[in-house]
């Protein structure tokens, strides 16, 4: 009778335990809006903070602003700052970033066909105005230094070829004058002229795809909502190394990059993402790849992703990379805080993983 009586009370502790719900995971602030109007100045002229943020006890600005109240701050930088709005709670913290670029010089417009071959970087800050095309048959080198700052939703599209290779002390930035709105990234598009593009040691950040979730179609729509900041269409011969992908997003595929059937193979070597995503939702045909995706990769185009970071990228799917129908090897990829994976694929077998966490 008393083993009977314990059998009951341990039952009912058992019942007890498994019933109780887990407690809700306490939210962190929300930050809905952090920019900077004018984006642009002179030197001597100010431009304003603005900020709309939920649930937050606490709200500072770095660069000197320091801990602010309300919702606007003016600042007066001396040169091209990017301010970081730290909102905080008991939960945790939330950030975002604002970009103020002082043009020195007055900088240079550019918009629509490039005929010059070279883009100085005297002649830098370079304010897109509009679209701008690199036509078949041409290749466009920016010199180390230089900083092409999006005055709207624009995109530079390659037809012909590229060569931006920066240095660690003097990178090549591809921004937007508001970080809001973004820019359209850039698009290689197909080519097969035999020659190579070379992105290296550049920062690639606001770039930000609108066009809808529904990622089936054609290439040209599939570059519309794909691949955030960079769009690599059937082209060979693509260098793209240690460079930084930062604040990009897009609906369908990639919140920083989409690689689409490229007719060779390669090697992207020491690249670092964060804060990268694809915001879905997840369909058939998309929201996945907060940081990369990559589709349509034969074993005779195997791509390898070798050195670098992704951290802080987010996805419904994949939330750093996302493969499919693909032939791609991971090696030696730090990984943290990827949202709600590191990486994801429907055909596992077609990935080689080397010292990458899952």
């Amino acid at each position: 009778m008393l083993h009977s009586r314990f059998l009951v009370l341990a039952l009912s502790a058992f019942v007890v335990t498994a019933c109780t719900s887990p407690d809700p995971v306490p939210d962190r602030p929300n930050i809905l809006r952090f920019d900077a109007t004018p984006a642009v100045v002179s030197p001597g002229e100010s431009a304003a903070l603005a900020w709309e943020v939920t649930g937050a006890q606490s709200i500072s600005i770095n660069e000197g602003v320091g801990e602010v109240s309300g919702t606007t701050a003016e600042v007066r930088p001396d040169a091209t700052t990017t301010y970081t709005l730290t909102a905080t709670n008991d939960h945790g913290s939330t950030t975002a970033n604002a970009t103020v670029v002082v043009t020195t010089t007055g900088g240079t417009n550019l918009s629509g066909d490039i005929t010059t071959r070279t883009l100085p970087a005297s002649g830098s800050p370079y304010l897109v105005t509009g679209d701008v095309t690199v036509p078949e048959g041409n290749r466009l080198t920016l010199e180390p230094g230089v900083r092409l700052v999006f005055t709207g939703h624009f995109k530079l599209a390659v037809l012909g070829r590229i060569t931006a290779q920066g240095t660690a002390e003097r990178p090549i930035v591809f921004t937007a004058a508001n970080p809001t709105t973004g820019w359209a990234g850039m698009r290689l598009a197909a080519t097969s002229d035999g020659g190579a593009d070379f992105l290296e040691r550049c920062i690639f950040e606001y770039g930000n795809k609108v066009g809808g979730e529904n990622g089936a179609g054609d290439e040209g729509s599939y570059s519309e909502n794909a691949g955030g900041a960079l769009w690599i269409g059937s082209r060979s011969n693509v260098n793209l190394n240690n460079n930084t992908f930062r604040f990009n997003k897009a609906p369908a595929f990639g919140g920083a990059i989409m690689l689409i059937a490229p007719t060779s193979g390669g090697v992207a070597a020491g690249n670092v993402f964060h804060d990268n995503e694809c915001t879905g939702p997840r369909t058939q045909f998309g929201g996945v790849g907060g940081a990369v995706n990559t589709a349509h990769l034969p074993a005779s185009n195997h791509w390898t992703f070798r050195g670098g970071e992704f951290r802080n990228n987010r996805a419904p799917e994949g939330g750093a990379l996302y493969f499919f129908d693909s032939n791609v090897t991971l090696d030696g990829i730090a990984m943290s805080g990827n949202t709600p994976n590191n990486w994801g694929t429907p055909e596992p077998q077609r990935l080689t993983v080397i010292n990458t966490p899952r």
